[in-house]
């Protein structure tokens, strides 16, 4: 009969590990594979994004974001569910981490309605690859810091806080820029002629502010204006004729603005307007502007402009319009 060998229970152990570590070499903490094959990479933001957040909340006065948590993995203290009982509050910081090695970069920043008391924070312009930053309806004061020069912006929302002080210059090298919202603050002083470098300006409003002086001539430069807001205001100076050039309006807005009239003739070219509104004009008188190719029209509010003249016959063919 043949012999049996006994193997310890240790050893039979030891052995099956060895032809495990044999067959299923270690790898270390690799991503594992999805099931389309592709690697999942746990996606980081760079420490220097990090840190510039951390100044960001300090000079915000915001105390909620949790820094233990990754910012790009939805934490609700870094990405708050839409409250339908709260339409006017918005917390929210998102990732774009599409960049090579599950790399992120902080994409945009929304904060709206938090009761927000601090300054803009300059380290804003830490965060290389932001689009948006909106800060509307808090209690934020100071100034637009010039470092936000240095970023890659193309919304910016500030409605609605105790912002004071005029718009640096610097913010003209901000050239991403489509909208540009101050309304309701209380801004000052002229528009510096640096806005003309905003060639992509899409959104220029300005509403509710304490602004002066004459609107700059560089402005012409802004030729994909779609909107322009900057009624309640202190500026100077006539409507200039310049506007023509802003053929891509949509909406027009110039109530008690301080401009005088007359209301310029070349407003006739801008027929892709569906609203304008102008009202308050001091100065020389106008004409009925003549607005017979605005047929998008819907609203038009020319209200304490001095008009004089007859009411222009085509004003019978705008069949879109609703509000006059």
């Amino acid at each position: 009969m043949a012999a049996v060998l006994a193997i310890p229970n240790t050893l039979l152990a030891l052995f099956i590990i060895f032809l495990t570590l044999i067959y299923f070499p270690a790898t270390g903490v690799e991503a594992q594979p999805e099931a389309g094959g592709a690697e999942i990479q746990a996606r980081h933001l760079p420490n220097g994004e990090v840190d510039a957040l951390r100044q960001i909340a300090k000079q915000l006065g915001k105390n909620d974001w949790n820094f233990s948590a990754n910012p790009c993995d939805g934490d609700p203290s870094w990405r708050t569910a839409i409250d339908p009982e709260r339409p006017l509050f918005n917390n929210s910081l998102t990732c774009n981490c599409s960049f090579p090695n599950g790399e992120c970069h902080v994409d945009s920043i929304i904060l709206k309605g938090q009761n927000l008391s601090g300054v803009l924070p300059p380290d804003l312009g830490k965060l290389p690859y932001i689009k948006t930053f909106d800060l509307s309806r808090n209690y934020l004061s100071g100034t637009i810091p010039r470092e936000w020069a240095s970023t890659q912006l193309e919304y910016l929302y500030v409605t609605a806080n105790r912002l004071s002080g005029p718009i640096p210059k610097e913010l003209g090298n901000v050239t991403t820029l489509k909208r540009l919202i101050l309304e309701a603050n209380w801004f000052s002083g002229a528009l510096p002629s640096e806005l003309g470098y905003l060639i992509n300006i899409e959104n220029i409003t300005l509403n509710s502010n304490n602004f002066t002086g004459e609107l700059p001539m560089s402005l012409a430069n802004l030729t994909k204006l779609t909107e322009l807001r900057i009624s309640s205001n202190s500026f100077m100076g006539k409507i200039p004729d310049f506007i023509e050039n802003w053929r891509q309006l949509d909406k027009l807005e110039i109530q008690a603005s301080g401009l005088e009239g007359p209301i310029p003739t070349s407003i006739s070219s801008l027929d892709k307007l569906s609203e304008l509104r102008i009202s308050d004009l001091n100065g020389a008188g106008s004409v009925f502007p003549l607005i017979g190719n605005m047929t998008g029209l819907k609203k038009l509010m020319l209200r304490n402009c001095n008009i004089s003249g007859q009411i222009p016959q085509d004003i019978a063919v705008l069949t879109n319009l609703n509000t006059l």
